[in-house]
C-alpha cells in the first residue's frame, strides 16, 4: 500500500461498518439514518454517506451529545467495531436550518422529549443576558405554579381586581 492509503482503508472500513449497519436497520423501511460524531467526519466519508442516504453531523458538542442520549435514547459509542442495533436512538425528524448566519440542526420528534432547546437571538450580549434573564423568571415561575398547585398574583392583578370591583 501505498502512503495514506492505509488510513483510507482503515476509515472506509468503520464507514461501511456503519452503512452495513443502516441497511440491517432501514432497507424495506422509510426510515432514515443519522450518524453524529463529536470528531470530523472526512469529505469522502461524507459522500459514501450521502450516497446511502445518511446524514452525517460533525463536531457535536460533548454537552450536546450527552442530551441527545438521553433525547433519543441509544448510548454514545467510541468505536464502529462495537456498533450493535441495541446501540441506536430514535428521533422522527432531524433537519437543518439556516437562522441568520448560523446553522442549527433541530432533533424533533425523540423517543424521552424530556427537555428542549430556547433559541435566544439579539442585537448585542446585554440584550440577549436580559432575555435569557427573562425566560428563565418565567420558566422559574410556570415552575412554581406546577410545584405548589397555587398562584399568586402580582405586578399590579390586586388593584385591579379592586378597581373592577369599585365599579
Amino acid at each position: 500500500l501505498r502512503p495514506g492509503e492505509a488510513e483510507r482503508k482503515f476509515v472506509d472500513d468503520k464507514v461501511r461498518k456503519i452503512i452495513d449497519l443502516k441497511r440491517q436497520v432501514c432497507d424495506g423501511t422509510d426510515k432514515t439514518f443519522v450518524v453524529i460524531n463529536q470528531k470530523g467526519i472526512d469529505p469522502m466519508s461524507l459522500d459514501m454517506f450521502a450516497k446511502e442516504g445518511i446524514l452525517g453531523l460533525r463536531r457535536a458538542k460533548r454537552r450536546n451529545m450527552e442530551r441527545l442520549v438521553l433525547a433519543c435514547g441509544g448510548v454514545a459509542v467510541d468505536s464502529v467495531n462495537e456498533l450493535t442495533v441495541a446501540d441506536l436512538g430514535y428521533a422522527g425528524h432531524v433537519y437543518e436550518q439556516t437562522l441568520g448566519e448560523e446553522k442549527y440542526t433541530f432533533v424533533e420528534e425523540v423517543s424521552n422529549p424530556l427537555s428542549c432547546t430556547i433559541l435566544l437571538k439579539g442585537s448585542n450580549k446585554h440584550s440577549i443576558e436580559q432575555i435569557k434573564d427573562a425566560v428563565r423568571d418565567g420558566l422559574r415561575a410556570v415552575k412554581n405554579v406546577l410545584e405548589c398547585g397555587a398562584v399568586l398574583p402580582g405586578a399590579g392583578a390586586t388593584e385591579m381586581a379592586c378597581a373592577l370591583h369599585l365599579r
